[in-house]
């Protein structure tokens, strides 16, 4: 049964680019204008569909919402691509100087260090072992079978016994400090790089005064369950008038000088992990750290680059089943888990929460982390002066959109208060999440598609009228 009201209620719909759980608030709203305080318009939640007004929910997993992480992974790509190539942005914020393109650029991959040997999926056997060797368990330290790259065992430990998944959770939980001290061990590896250069003595002191390293970097989830971090680290200058401009480094300061100091600082940093079970631990970067310039253009280009960042970024810790670690645990249900991502994950996840009711280990809240695996970071971060803002992007988005309703419809009060012409005043409260009924849910999907696939018509015509530009 079609809705009555099922224009208005499509175009709300519509509005929130066809969210699947978006949050249902009531109140009213007023623009006024901003010199007089003449209101200019009012609304309210009691005149539109079922008394409520949809809002996205700007999740950006595409486990979850699939059409607020679209949304999220284009940002992305545009901050990232920015931070490569430079944007002519509409404000301060949202402006990154076009030189930044032949600013000294790096791509870094950072792993984690093995754990125990797992299945892997290398094209041969997995991993062979001609001497039939089995583990103080009694299980085989080796497998010599092949396995496809999609196969569910392919990243689960030899012997589960064997795999330390303490060691794994606890090392999750730290990634984050491990990359603040890297990125500190980074600015004092350039030191005697610079050095070397310069031909003189050069302090840590003096290099901050030259150079200033900026990064934007996304974590992403290993088969076996533990994250590495995929990082875009650009080399900038200091102009000592302006410390906030972002301008190009000396001379001296080449890609080859930044991937020495990235690679030494990768290899050498090193702290200790705590010891809930006696083992010695220490928190490090794994041997397999990939770093590669991408300062010159070519087949590492900006665009393919911030792609690649922002596809992993929308990623969870189990995309195979997205329901069962896409939100905090409030009990532990191992055998659901075991059920749904299998018993690989379902124990790191219990890991996480076994150590997570340590007193010892309280300052990491494990507990509320025990969906990540323990990972307590965020999935995508920059540097302050990388690039621009999501919130920019955000901004610029909706005075964009508020002009088109201006352009096409002449005077919007809605869309002066957008672009700043007219103040907007509301008052709004939570009614709740997702639409109302089945009914609703299953017009929302259909509506949700079409969208999708005008898009993807869209970027396919796009693509054939650049194809024709070139062969032009």
């Amino acid at each position: 049964m079609v809705r009555e009201d099922f224009p208005s209620w499509r175009s709300q719909v519509e509005r929130v680019g066809g969210c699947v759980r978006p949050v249902r608030v009531a109140g009213s709203a007023a623009a006024a204008d901003s010199a007089s305080g003449e209101v200019l318009a009012a609304f309210s939640s009691r005149d539109a569909p079922d008394g409520v007004v949809l809002v996205a929910c700007g999740d950006r997993r595409a486990s979850v919402c699939p059409a607020c992480s679209e949304r999220y992974r284009r940002d992305l790509w545009h901050l990232v691509a920015s931070g490569m190539r430079g944007r002519d942005g509409a404000s301060a914020d949202d402006a990154v100087p076009g030189t930044v393109g032949a600013h000294p650029k790096l791509f870094v991959t950072l792993t984690a260090p093995s754990f125990g040997p797992v299945h892997t999926a290398r094209g041969g056997a997995c991993r062979p072992r001609r001497s039939g060797a089995r583990c103080v368990h009694g299980r085989p330290v080796g497998c010599d079978l092949v396995h496809e790259a999609d196969h569910r065992v392919v990243g689960t430990p030899i012997c589960p016994e064997c795999w330390d998944y303490a060691g794994a959770t606890l090392w999750n939980a730290h990634v984050g400090e491990l990359w603040r001290r890297t990125r500190i061990a980074v600015g004092r590896a350039l030191a005697p790089a610079a050095s070397a250069a310069l031909g003189r003595r050069v302090t840590v002191r003096e290099v901050d005064r030259l150079l200033r390293v900026s990064y934007v970097k996304v974590a992403e989830y290993q088969r076996r369950g533990l994250v590495h971090l995929h990082a875009v680290v650009r080399l900038d200058g200091v102009d000592a008038d302006d410390r906030g401009a972002v301008v190009a480094p000396p001379a001296w300061a080449t890609p080859a000088l930044l991937a020495d100091a990235v690679r030494s600082a990768a290899s050498l940093v090193s702290f200790p992990l705590p010891s809930p079970d006696g083992q010695l631990r220490s928190c490090e970067w794994g041997p397999q750290a990939d770093v590669r310039d991408v300062t010159a253009t070519g087949e590492d280009d900006p665009a393919r680059i911030a792609a690649y960042l922002a596809k992993y970024a929308t990623k969870t810790a189990a995309d195979s089943a997205p329901a069962a670690l896409a939100h905090r645990l409030r009990r532990l249900d191992l055998p659901g888990l075991v059920a749904k991502v299998g018993p690989h994950l379902a124990r790191m996840a219990a890991t996480a929460w076994a150590l997570g009711g340590r007193r010892d280990l309280a300052h990491l809240g494990l507990r509320r982390w025990a969906h990540t695996l323990g990972y307590r970071g965020h999935l995508a971060t920059k540097s302050r002066r990388f690039s621009t803002t999501m919130a920019a992007l955000r901004n610029l988005r909706r005075t964009w959109r508020a002009r088109q309703r201006v352009e096409q419809g002449g005077a919007d009060p809605w869309a002066q208060a957008a672009t700043g012409d007219a103040v907007l005043l509301g008052q709004w409260s939570y009614a709740g999440s997702g639409y109302t009924g089945l009914a609703d849910a299953d017009l929302a999907a259909g509506i949700t598609a079409d969208l999708e696939h005008a898009r993807q018509e869209y970027r396919e015509l796009i693509a054939r009228e650049a194809a024709l530009a070139r062969e032009l």
